[in-house]
């Protein structure tokens, strides 16, 4: 899709994209491959095999896979050198930022040359193609628009050009859920096209991705799992089905999903004998993966996930940014089930080609993860300590300019830090008793955490809405801590950690029938859970009372020790039934 190739809006493991630095004209040839969709546009060619390679490359373009959608059309513009749209998708396919400006110029000034003896379909492609070649995507957003609504007036029966247009306009919700400037349009576009054209995968790709983060992802449901069957060789078509379908919670089906994308990559590493780092997906495939099985209460299996990302990443060469984000993997998986300690103690060695943000990074990850294991046990002064140094490592970051390309942005680290700050900073208030000040912390933390950006690190901070939810619990204020809890299934129907909040904070109102099916449906998420955690207890213990609850843990004493996800310690350790 335009809008991700060409504004770097998804986080990465790896600075470099594969072949980044090599030409056009030097990249490798691929191999025509099944399983990336049906996509078509006739282009004028004699070359049967050069209209075959612009195909895949169009197909691939709709996917996501920029890199080898470059390669397949830069095969086709070997095959015919008289191409124009070869040109044409080479330059679409070279990425945002000034470093590729030259590449992306030449690439549409070939094209443009290459046009004039074509037909005015390809012309008008190649004509809006070069408004953004030249003024970038951002100052040639409007021109390109233009233009492409134009040739879609022209040229109604080309779905390939509706589809391109929605997938530039595509630009997600803001932190309030606003939808972005171009998102509605590309939704009624989109929707057409989902008439139009039901077995187009880079169609239901698009649709999946406009709906991903809106307030309705199940919309994209059947789109999701159309993907899978439609294009089960592009790996990043794999990863968008399975971020859905875990957003939606239908777990079962995201592991599979996101499985398969892994196993895809693998598959395509193997059949061209290339390294790891060349892989599109598997590294956030397995990331999510691991976040998924800590969802459900699969700790073991959440630490193997992240165990594996880390030997890829490790045997891949260990560059810093990838080592930080594989190890920030294994530390989510220890704090969603609160193992402090053992979050505490992820390496993270880094080498000294670490930039500012890598290094502030991993500092940020030390002093909240050591914050958290000294405030479990009562050492309030280390806890300040760490919470001042956090609050120290967000002005430098701020201060810095924003980098290009896929290296981690000093100012969305900045951001990501501050969260963590806010968090602890809560859950410290909350251990010392200030319960007013807590709440203000952890609402501010919630605010900032809303505003982060996609295209930033993952927050390795414990999700402030859950925290607050729980400080709300511990202090007598249940109606309000009942609207979060309820807010957080909402938004994640598959965290069986947000379903066991929502039934705790039912048993502290009262609402014992209500309680017992929220425990039921928590034990249904968490039925592959490990045997051991201390969550299956407790609910099986309140249902087999049938929701008869005669004492709870008194109020004073839920603010005393913290546990997972919350300030205090969890309200259902004493039950009597």
């Amino acid at each position: 899709m335009l809008a991700r190739l060409l504004r770097a809006d998804e986080p990465s493991v790896y600075v470099q994209t594969p072949w980044e630095d090599v030409t056009d004209e030097a990249l490798p040839p691929p191999p025509l491959r099944e399983g990336l969709g049906s996509a078509h546009l006739d282009v004028r060619t004699r070359e049967p095999l050069a209209q075959a390679y612009f195909d895949q490359g169009l197909r691939l373009l709709h996917l996501g896979w920029g890199s080898e959608a470059r390669r397949s059309f830069a095969e086709a513009a070997r095959r015919d050198s008289e191409l124009a749209m070869a040109w044409w998708g080479l330059a679409l396919t070279r990425g945002a930022g000034a470093r590729f400006a030259g590449p992306r110029a030449e690439a549409i000034r070939r094209a443009l040359a290459l046009s004039e003896g074509t037909t005015d379909l390809e012309q008008r492609y190649v004509v809006a193609a070069s408004l953004l070649a030249d003024k970038g995507p951002s100052n040639g957003r409007h021109a390109f628009v233009r233009d492409m609504e134009c040739l879609v007036d022209r040229y109604p029966e080309d779905g390939e050009a509706r589809l391109l247009l929605a997938g530039f306009l595509v630009d997600g919700y803001e932190a309030d859920g606003r939808p972005g400037q171009g998102q509605p349009y590309a939704q009624a576009l989109l929707r057409e096209l989902l008439r139009t054209h039901p077995d187009h995968a880079g169609v239901h790709h698009a649709w999946v991705q406009a709906m991903l983060h809106s307030a309705r992802p199940e919309a994209a449901l059947e789109s999701a799992r159309k993907l899978v069957e439609l294009a089960p060789a592009a790996s990043p078509a794999l990863l968008t089905a399975g971020r859905l379908l875990q957003r939606v919670g239908l777990g079962d089906e995201a592991r599979r999903a996101l499985e398969a994308a892994v196993a895809a990559d693998d598959a395509y590493l193997a059949s061209e004998s290339l390294p790891s780092r060349m892989a599109p997906s598997a590294e956030t495939a397995m990331r999510l993966l691991s976040q998924g099985c800590a969802e459900a209460g699969r700790y073991t299996e959440a630490q193997s996930w992240a165990r594996r990302l880390r030997h890829r990443v490790e045997g891949a060469g260990s560059e810093p940014q990838a080592v930080l984000f594989a190890a920030l993997a294994m530390v989510s998986a220890h704090l969603r089930f609160g193992f402090w300690r053992a979050a505490a103690d992820v390496p993270m060695e880094l080498p000294d080609s670490a930039t500012l943000a890598d290094r502030a990074l991993r500092d940020g990850v030390r002093h909240y993860t050591r914050g958290l294991s000294a405030l479990e046990s009562g050492r309030l002064p280390v806890v300040e300590h760490a919470c001042e140094a956090l609050d120290a490592l967000h002005p430098p970051l701020s201060e810095e300019r924003r980098s290009e390309g896929r290296a981690l942005c000093p100012r969305d680290v900045a951001r990501v830090v501050e969260v963590a700050a806010q968090e602890l900073r809560g859950a410290l208030d909350a251990r010392r008793g200030d319960m007013g000040r807590a709440e203000a912390t952890l609402t501010r933390a919630l605010r900032l955490e809303r505003r982060l950006r996609a295209a930033g690190p993952m927050p390795f901070s414990r999700p402030a809405r859950e925290a607050l939810a729980r400080l709300r619990l511990h202090s007598d204020r249940e109606d309000r801590a009942l609207e979060l809890s309820r807010t957080l299934v909402s938004e994640r129907p598959g965290c069986g950690h947000a379903r066991l909040l929502s039934a705790e904070v039912l048993v502290a109102v009262g609402a014992w029938e209500e309680a017992v099916a929220a425990f039921t449906a928590f034990l249904d998420c968490w039925r592959d859970a490990d045997a051991h955690l201390p969550e299956l207890r407790r609910a099986r213990l309140f249902i087999a009372g049938r929701g008869r609850v005669l004492r709870l843990v008194r109020p004073s004493e839920l603010a005393v020790a913290p546990e997972a996800g919350s300030p205090g310690p969890r309200p259902l350790e004493k039950v009597s039934c």
